[in-house]
């Protein structure tokens, strides 16, 4: 029961740390690639607008990549030892959770900002971009 517990443990810490490391690691603007800002037709006033959001959620995400990977390590570290409760173990990866879920939740909000100074037919073309890179996140 312990090890089929550990490895259920070991398995979603590694899930968590591969999606961490490919999701976001640096956040990439964009909005700032010439092709990308040519292929939606970006205006500078748009892009401001987008710069300007991003700068107000960037301390937030930040904050929330960098608990979540404290959290991870505190995690890694308690699995390896082994008068590990599993409580604790359990606890802990709820922490992991929501900290995952207030990182993705900011993410988002941030998401839907950006999409009200895009225009409709921007925001298709944006999730069309976005699907082209897909194999690269996941």
């Amino acid at each position: 029961m312990r090890i089929s517990l550990l490895m259920f443990v070991v398995a979603i810490v590694f899930t968590l740390n591969a999606s961490a490391m490919l999701g976001s690691k640096s956040p990439y603007k964009w909005w700032k690639d010439p092709q990308i800002a040519g292929e939606l037709n970006l205006t500078k006033d748009q892009a401001k607008s987008i710069e300007k959001i991003f700068s107000s959620y960037k301390k937030r995400i930040s904050k929330y990549r960098k608990q979540l990977e404290n959290s991870e390590a505190v995690l890694r570290k308690e699995l390896q030892n082994p008068e590990a409760k599993k409580e604790d173990v359990l606890q802990l990866i709820d922490g992991i959770e929501n900290t995952k879920a207030a990182y993705t939740r900011t993410k988002v909000e941030m998401f839907l900002k950006v999409k009200d100074v895009l225009t409709p037919d921007q925001v298709a073309t944006l999730h069309k971009i976005k699907l082209k890179f897909r194999p690269y996140h996941r």
